[in-house]
Parts: C-alpha cells; structure tokens; sequence
C-alpha cells in the first residue's frame, strides 16, 4: 500500500529545525522541502525525465523567498512539462544556452570586430592607411552594417554599401573600403568570429566596373614648375603648410609622408631623413637623402614647428600634425584646379622629369619613389639600396628645382 504523504502548511514549515544531517519532508507528487544543518530551507522537485527515462531532481528556491503557494504552482507547471514529453531541466539549459549565443551574438557586431581586427593589426599599417580605413568604415560602412551582429551581414548589405559609393564617384574609395569588409571578414573567420565571408561571393567589377589606373594631374614644363614654386613660396597662408609643400616638391613622397615627419626622423648630420616602415606603404624602412637645400629648409623650419615633434604642426596644435586638406586646400587658393595640380602630383613631376632628363638610371629613380624594383629578394635584403646613387639624384632633383627658379 502507498504511502498517504500529508501536504505541508506553513506552522509546519516555520517549526521545521535543522539536524546534524540534512534531510526532507514531502509535499506530495515530487515536491519537497530539504532542511540543511544550517538551517536554510530549499524546495526541489524530483521527476522522471520523459526523454532520458530516469529520474531528476531540481530547485524551486528557498523558502520563504519561494513560499508554499509558489512552490506548487512551480510543482503543476513542471508535472504537466513532464507530461507533454518536455524535460524541465533539459529545457531551462537549451534556453539559458540560447541567451548566451543571443548575447554572444549581440556583442559581436561588425563594428566590433573590424575595430578590434584595426586595432590588433595596427603596428602593420601605416599611420595614413590605418586613419583613412577608420575613417572610411565610420563615413560609409558602420551606419548601415556597425550594429548588425557579424554573422548576420550578407552580400546584399556589402553590395548597397559599394552602390552607394559608386553612385556618389567615389569609386576608388569603395574600392579600398571593400577590400576593407573583405579582410575583415577573413581575419574574423580565422579567429572563430565569424562562419563565413559574404565578400567572398561578391564580384566587384560587376558593381564598380574595372577598375582604370589614377593618374595624377601634375606640372613638367619649366615655367610651370616655376610658377607654381614661386606660388608656394609667397603662399600667404600658415608657414606649416608652406614648408610642408616645398618639403614635398622636393622630396616627392606621399603627402601623408610629409604631413606626419617628425624631427626624431631626420638626421641633419647624416643629412637623412628615414621613414620608419609604419608609415610606408611598402612597409619597409625608407630612406631620403636631403640636398643642400632641404637642410636649409629644415633649420628654417625649426624655427617655425618650435617644441613640436613635427615639422609642420598643426595651427590648432603643436602636439598634433597638419591636417589632411592643409596641403590640398592651398594649392586651391593658388589657383590651381583638381584637374591642373594635387599635392600627389609632384611625384609624377619628378617621375616624368627624373626618367627624361636625368643620367640616373631606372632601378634608382624608382628605388628613391619607393617603388619595387627587381626581385622580392633582391628588395627585402638592403635598406639602403643604391644609396650612394640616390644621394646624387637627390641632389640633382634639388639642383634642378633651384635652376628652374633662378632661370
């Protein structure tokens, strides 16, 4: 005959006291009361799991937080579960599971991981490159695609984000930003973060079309060249932007080169100036001869950039560099149009001038543009590659520059 097990009430439950060891008192259909030696109270509710076939056991909580009318509605909830074929236990880890993937699915975010793939892969960038691809990621991507759990952009997302460049002619930016979500993708696969890259099924010519070489506008006859020289040097503007600009006539390397030289850089002794490799787009040390004139300039300068580890501060700040539009924005209130002069151009002029008209022969000039030139091994081995060469074209450069002036 089964044992008749009288449900609890509450007096009961209150008089209850702890025993050196633990033990229960029944409620009925599983339900029941366990009193630790401590005297705390716990409900559990033991089953028979439908999909395992043997019995469990679970916690309703203590009591009086959980009180008796709970516990047993706890107990009813729980009995019919059972009964529909539904583990209790078995169904609070599938949902507590879920939470943490819903979680874990919330925080990554595309924002998320392409920031934390910039920032973990920082010390491979130049300081321009790594600037322009924040930039371009807050200005065009993370607006339509930063918030969207990783897992959950497709190739539809990337594709209206390239259209809507293209549609703006920014088409050699959307360019990079692509390769941008592309790499992204990959290292967050790489590293568990995400199951696929939706970049992969992209074509980009199909959007974008091929892609043409940019060539920039730049100045190779004399009178040209010395006007706009002569331009610069009565520049009426910030003596930074000045400085910056003859620097880069003379030096010919990428505007961002030049905006971001610092002092610890040049060596006047040695009559150097040497890029570390962070901030090249090769990713190598580079070295740039100065001539005569550029150490002029450079004690001139000194002058004007004072305490500041650039050559050419900011005018808001000496702790920080000449801003991105400085170089362009003056070469504008010269009266030079987009489509006669950039900044970039005088890399062209040298180019085309240095190739024409100079001795020097073709690994040396595009040695000193910073250009590959022979084999992977022959580039990777020396840092000082045709030096003493470049020395004398730099130079020649100079001397060129100053005869076109004076002529």
């Amino acid at each position: 005959m089964p044992r008749i097990i009288t449900p609890l009430n509450d007096k009961q439950i209150k008089a209850l006291k702890p025993k050196e060891k633990a033990y229960t008192k029944a409620d009925g259909n599983g339900l029941q009361l366990l009193i630790k030696p401590n005297g705390s109270k716990l409900w559990e509710f033991l089953y028979k799991s439908p999909t395992l076939l043997k019995r469990r056991k679970t916690s309703f909580g203590t009591y009086p937080d959980t009180n008796l009318k709970a516990a047993r509605a706890k107990r009813t909830e729980y009995i019919t579960k059972v009964r529909n074929g539904i583990d209790p236990l078995e169904e609070k880890q599938t949902i507590k599971q879920a939470k943490e993937e819903a979680n874990i699915k919330a925080e990554n975010t595309f924002e998320k991981i392409a920031l934390e793939r910039l920032e973990k892969q920082k010390d491979t960038f130049s300081e321009a490159h790594y600037k322009r691809t924040i930039n371009s990621f807050k200005n065009d991507c993370f607006t339509l695609i930063g918030n969207k759990p990783i897992n959950d952009v497709i190739a539809k997302d990337i594709i209206k984000i390239m259209q809507k460049m293209n549609e703006r002619g920014v088409n050699d930016s959307a360019r990079k930003l692509f390769y941008a979500i592309n790499k992204t993708f990959k290292w967050a696969v790489a590293n568990d973060k995400a199951e696929r890259n939706p970049a992969a099924d992209i074509l980009l010519e199909e959007i974008l079309g091929k892609k043409t070489k940019q060539h920039y506008p730049t100045i190779t006859d004399n009178t040209g060249i010395k006007n706009l020289l002569t331009s610069i040097k009565e520049y009426q503007g910030e003596s930074s932007t000045k400085y910056a600009l003859l620097m880069l006539a003379y030096t010919f390397v990428r505007p961002s080169n030049v905006r971001l030289a610092l002092w610890s850089e040049i060596d006047l002794n040695a009559k150097q100036w040497v890029i570390p490799p962070k901030k090249m787009k090769t990713k190598d040390e580079f070295i740039i001869p100065l001539s005569d004139t550029l150490i002029e300039f450079l004690k001139d300068i000194q002058l004007y950039s004072g305490d500041s580890p650039y050559l050419f501060p900011s005018t808001k700040s000496k702790t920080t560099p000449l801003s991105d539009g400085a170089l362009l924005g003056a070469i504008r209130r010269m009266g030079y149009t987009k489509e006669e002069f950039t900044p970039h151009g005088f890399r062209a002029m040298f180019s085309t001038i240095a190739h024409e008209k100079s001795h020097f022969k073709y690994d040396v000039i595009e040695t000193q543009l910073a250009h590959s030139v022979g084999s992977s091994v022959s580039q990777a081995y020396n840092r000082a590659k045709y030096l003493d060469e470049r020395v004398e074209l730099m130079q020649w450069w100079s001397d060129y520059l100053d005869e076109v002036q004076n002529g």
